[in-house]
């Protein structure tokens, strides 16, 4: 059995909504029964750049972050697929829009009270 943190749960989570809202931009706009190479390799993208993230489990949610690891084109069209995709994915499947969305106001850093209260 494989324990995850609660980050990695997070990251997970975070990067199946990513490929939830690809999926319905690809099946809506290019209208395909399966995911067209242009989408798949989005994903794909998306996947090696969650996981080779500089932050490690400190991450936060990618729209906060602020060294941003995509490229200007690939986030420029990552974003559009946000974009377009995020009203339709809230009817489709509210309670993961509702998950990825209280994430991003989650904040990673926890402070250790009680070191502070020893100073």
């Amino acid at each position: 059995m494989i324990v995850q943190t609660k980050h990695s749960v997070r990251k997970q989570r975070e990067l199946d909504t990513a490929k939830a809202m690809i999926r319905l931009y690809c099946k809506t706009l290019h209208r395909g029964a399966i995911i067209c190479p242009e989408c798949e390799g989005l994903i794909e993208y998306v996947e090696t750049r969650v996981a080779s993230c500089r932050l490690g489990e400190d991450k936060p949610n990618c729209l906060q972050c602020k060294s941003q690891c995509y490229h200007p084109a690939k986030r420029l069209h990552f974003s559009h697929v946000l974009r377009w995709s995020s009203p339709k994915f809230a009817w489709r499947r509210p309670l993961q829009a509702l998950k990825f969305k209280l994430d991003s106001y989650r904040s990673v850093g926890t402070v250790d009270t009680q070191s502070m209260s020893t100073r």
